[in-house]
């Protein structure tokens, strides 16, 4: 299972079908049926652009609509992959970790995307807080897990520097680097720079 199915209901079927709705009118109606199921649902369309203009007109009847972005050609993931939609699709699934209810609107590449279960996502979020008591070395192999790559100097997200007890880490879903110092396995502070 992924973290999609995880939230969505798929066995669920519809007793109908509408078609003929012009934009407005296809927005209104998602709008009203989340808000009377009072349940997560996912909008799927065929194009990155479509995804984006029903998104455009849902924000504007509820703040409960996420954002989930991919590239519409396969060949752009392996050239080219927006930092933009990286960060929009990792806050939609941050989001998505919450008990309240969402509208998710993506296109046809965004659900074909693989992802891991909510529960695996879950346990991979790291957490540190000034004072803890964490292993530095199993720290920074959780960082390679995630994906960070090392680096002597941090420029930009998905990046990491170590030196010594001081590591600099540049998450992506903030504007700034955070540096983070330890007192043998205690986090001794932590500040952006």
């Amino acid at each position: 299972m992924n973290f999609f199915e995880d939230l969505f209901d798929a066995t669920k079927k519809s007793d109908f079908v509408v078609t003929g709705l012009n934009r407005e009118l296809n927005a209104i109606y998602i709008y009203d049926s989340f808000m009377k199921n009072n349940t997560n649902i996912v909008v799927l369309t065929n194009s990155l652009y479509e995804a984006n203009e029903i998104y455009n007109r849902l924000i504007c009847y509820t703040n409960n609509v996420l954002f989930f972005p991919m590239d519409d050609f396969i060949a752009s993931e392996a050239t080219l992959i927006s930092s933009e939609f990286m960060i929009e699709r990792i806050n939609t699934l941050n989001s998505l970790l919450s008990s309240e209810k969402y509208i998710v609107v993506t296109n046809l590449m965004g659900i074909l995307r693989y992802l891991p279960s909510k529960d695996l996502y879950a346990k991979k979020i790291i957490q540190v807080n000034k004072n803890d008591e964490l292993e530095r070395d199993d720290f920074i192999s959780s960082l390679y897990v995630l994906g960070y790559k090392k680096v002597p100097t941090v420029t930009k997200t998905g990046e990491m520097a170590i030196r010594g007890y001081v590591i600099d880490i540049f998450p992506i879903c903030y504007d700034n680097p955070i540096r983070i110092e330890f007192w043998g396995d205690t986090v001794d502070s932590i500040k952006f720079f």
